[in-house]
């Protein structure tokens, strides 16, 4: 079976704060907890994909945690992933990184396509689609305030959509299904469950509490 997560920070001690329904009080305790919430459902024969945005701080102790899962994992990159293309020339020199601390069975620089179990096609992406809410906007000086995201968001073409970035903002919304850690108390989201959410149809969904 496929399960699906993102946005897990390894590392970020500012998490704690952004995201205070965490039930950590310092990092080493999220990590270790992270791990071990995402491990508990997986089988052996599984897989996980995490949309993103695994770690952040000194990657050589905090990236290793991905690989703790136990299971193959693929990822698409996020903009705190130090070798998504947001990053420029600079982010081609930390794919091996990557690769080898995360132990990666897979990588996606930026945006895919996947066919889920019961046939459905859906977009895959760290980022939701384009917010047309936040075009043109005006920060407090005035001046206009474009998406610094804009060019790696994928394009609405009227189909479903699997990202994270978000965090615990919402869980569904309409038809983007948000796997992130946040959304979906700490654990990972089984692609059973998502075949069910979109036969549901279009929803607005807030976040999961942990527990």
């Amino acid at each position: 079976m496929r399960w699906f997560t993102s946005d897990t920070h390894f590392g970020h001690a500012n998490i704690l704060k952004f995201e205070p329904n965490r039930p950590w009080d310092e990092t080493h305790q999220m990590n270790v907890g992270l791990v071990e919430r995402l491990a508990a459902p997986l089988s052996a024969g599984d897989e996980l994909w995490h949309l993103g945005d695994i770690a952040l701080g000194y990657l050589n102790a905090t990236l290793p945690f991905l690989a703790m899962v136990g299971v193959p994992v693929t990822l698409v990159a996020g903009n705190h992933d130090r070798l998504h293309p947001y990053h420029g020339e600079r982010a081609e020199r930390f794919i091996e990184v990557y690769r080898e601390k995360c132990q990666l069975a897979d990588l996606v620089l930026t945006n895919t396509r996947l066919t889920l179990v019961d046939g459905t096609e859906v977009q895959v992406s760290h980022f939701p689609y384009p917010d047309p809410s936040r075009a043109g906007r005006e920060d407090r000086h005035g001046r206009l305030v474009g998406d610094k995201f804009a060019e790696w968001r994928p394009v609405d073409e009227g189909g479903w959509l699997l990202c994270g970035h978000v965090h615990g903002s919402w869980r569904q919304r309409a038809r983007q299904i948000n796997v992130g850690v946040d959304a979906w108390g700490g654990r990972p989201v089984s692609e059973e469950e998502l075949v069910e959410l979109i036969k549901q149809g279009p929803a607005d969904l807030g976040s999961l509490p942990w527990v």
